[in-house]
Parts: structure tokens; C-alpha cells; sequence
């Protein structure tokens, strides 16, 4: 049986839409923009928030990625003073796990949470594009609702390159127990992996990479390459071994490993991205 081409594109058309509609839309990309207090006199203290950013990916597969960075956190409800936070205070975290919606609620269960197995943020208002939330366990200011706008609306475990899966964040557990230089490596190459599928992702589509993700990895990303911090510099790389020892031969390994990067090709010179691609795979291959 013959199908007109009227039919077909009716039926292509609806398929697509339907597909379309589909998609929950908190799927993406967010980036925090403002905190807004209820209380209309409250507005002034929004400047309070100005050193603080947040990033939030939630994928398809219901695994994401939530950036923590600057002066207090609605997840953990520390607050760190103003006067403490410059560009070189490593104070960003980066959860992952699982998220669901229920009532309206979003709830996020991460696998490297330190205080308490889950956390949850009530859905004040959401569109295509924004998104208001308002944590509940951030008691100490009340009236506040946390903006986030849509950066990315793409689902990234469509992607080959999902970065959000729990199998390459598992980098971001502490070790509970001493570790053979095998299971050190095997700890490293996972960061390696991760660090690459993210900066792929982003390459591939033609999106600005945020480095916030990539922390607490020990290094400087720079448009023209990467550099190797220095030991010392990595509190929060090394908390992540069991102890010092078994930092320190992580360190060792990752630095025999840089330091033995071939030049980068003249052909991919001038792309930032390409670059440290580039330097990171060589880095990955050359972990012994």
C-alpha cells in the first residue's frame, strides 16, 4: 500500500512533535542568575549572591550534575564570608547522582553528598527557559528562591559523550581504604575520562565549557593549555586518596604522566578546547 507524501509528512510532522513533547523540560543545562527574596523589601540583599554561581545538568537518564561555587551554598547551608572568597579559594563542589520529581519537588540523591544521603528543592515556577527554586533547607535566610536560566537544551545522555553517568564520576568518592598503585591508577584514568567526555561534549556542540565541572581536578585550564598544580595546591584533589601516601603517589603518577605530553599539532594550535583535549588524552595514555 502507497502512502502520499501528504500523509507522510503529516505523520513525520506529528512524530516530531510528539517526540518534542516528550521531553520533560528540566532537562538541560541551568546556570543560577539570582536569588530573589519574597519579601519585596529584601530585594537589595541580592548582591549577597553576587560571588556565588551554580550550574546544574540534568540528564535524560535522570543522572546529574549539580556546581557549587562561592560564598554559601543552599545545599549544605554553610556560609563562607565575602572577605574569604577570591579567584584562587578552591570552594566549589560538584555533586552527582540521581534526580526525580515528585509533587512538584525535585529530589536529589547524590552519591558523594558528605552531610546527608539526599537534598531536595521545591519548583516555585518553570518554563522553557527559567527556572525558580527554592531550597528548604535553607532556613537561615528565609524568603529566598534560587533563579536558574536554561544554558543547554540538549539532553547529554543522547550524547557519546555523557559526562554526567555515574561510572565516570566515580573519581569523586574518597577512597575508605589504602589502595594498590593499580586502583590509584584506576582513580586517575576515571578523572582523565571525565574531564575528556566533558570538554567533548562541549566541543561537539559548540558550547563554552564551564570549569567549575572539572573541579577538584589538579589543574589550570587555560585557552592555550594546561598546566599541573602543584601538590600542595590540591587540598581537595588529595582528600580525595586515602592519605597522604597514597596521594602523593597519585600526584607522582599524574605528573611522570603530563610531563610527557607530545607537542600539540599545529593544526589544532589556535582552538583552546582541541588543546587541552589533546593534552588530556596524551596524559591518559602515557599513565603508567
Amino acid at each position: 500500500m502507497k502512502i502520499s507524501k501528504k500523509i507522510l509528512i503529516y505523520l513525520c510532522i506529528l512524530t516530531l512533535f510528539c517526540s518534542c513533547a516528550k521531553k520533560d523540560p528540566l532537562i538541560g543545562t541551568w546556570n543560577f542568575t539570582y536569588a530573589h527574596a519574597n519579601n519585596e523589601s529584601d530585594k537589595d540583599k541580592e548582591d549577597q549572591y553576587s560571588s556565588y554561581t551554580s550550574f546544574v545538568t540534568l540528564s535524560g537518564d535522570n543522572s546529574f550534575l549539580l556546581v557549587d561555587h562561592g560564598e554559601m551554598s543552599p545545599i549544605t547551608t554553610s556560609s563562607i564570608p565575602k572577605d574569604s572568597v577570591d579567584e584562587n579559594t578552591n570552594n566549589t563542589e560538584v555533586y552527582f547522582g540521581t534526580w526525580s520529581v515528585k509533587d512538584s519537588v525535585i529530589y536529589f540523591e547524590p552519591v558523594n553528598h558528605k552531610t546527608s544521603p539526599e537534598f531536595t528543592s521545591k519548583i516555585m515556577s518553570l518554563n522553557t527557559r527559567n527556572m525558580k527554586l527554592n531550597f528548604p533547607e535553607q532556613k537561615h535566610v528565609k524568603g529566598i528562591d534560587f533563579k536558574y536560566k536554561k544554558e543547554d537544551y540538549n539532553d547529554v545522555s543522547q550524547s557519546k559523550y555523557n559526562f554526567t553517568t555515574d561510572e565516570l564520576n566515580k573519581w569523586r568518592l574518597k577512597s575508605r581504604s589504602k589502595q594498590t598503585k593499580e586502583k590509584i591508577r584506576s582513580k586517575i584514568e576515571n578523572a582523565l575520562k571525565f574531564s575528556i567526555a566533558f570538554l567533548e561534549y562541549h566541543e561537539s556542540e559548540d558550547k563554552l565549557a564551564t570549569k567549575y565541572y572539572l573541579e577538584p581536578l589538579p589543574f589550570r585550564f587555560y585557552g592555550n593549555g594546561i598546566v599541573l598544580k602543584h601538590h600542595y595546591k590540591n587540598e581537595k584533589w588529595n582528600d580525595l586518596f586515602y592519605d597522604e601516601e597514597d596521594a602523593s603517589i597519585a600526584y607522582d603518577m599524574l605528573k611522570e604522566s603530563f610531563n610527557n605530553v607530545a607537542s600539540v599539532p599545529k593544526e589544532i594550535s589556535k582552538n583552546p578546547i582541541k588543546i587541552n583535549i589533546f593534552i588530556l588524552k596524551e596524559t591518559l595514555e602515557n599513565l603508567k
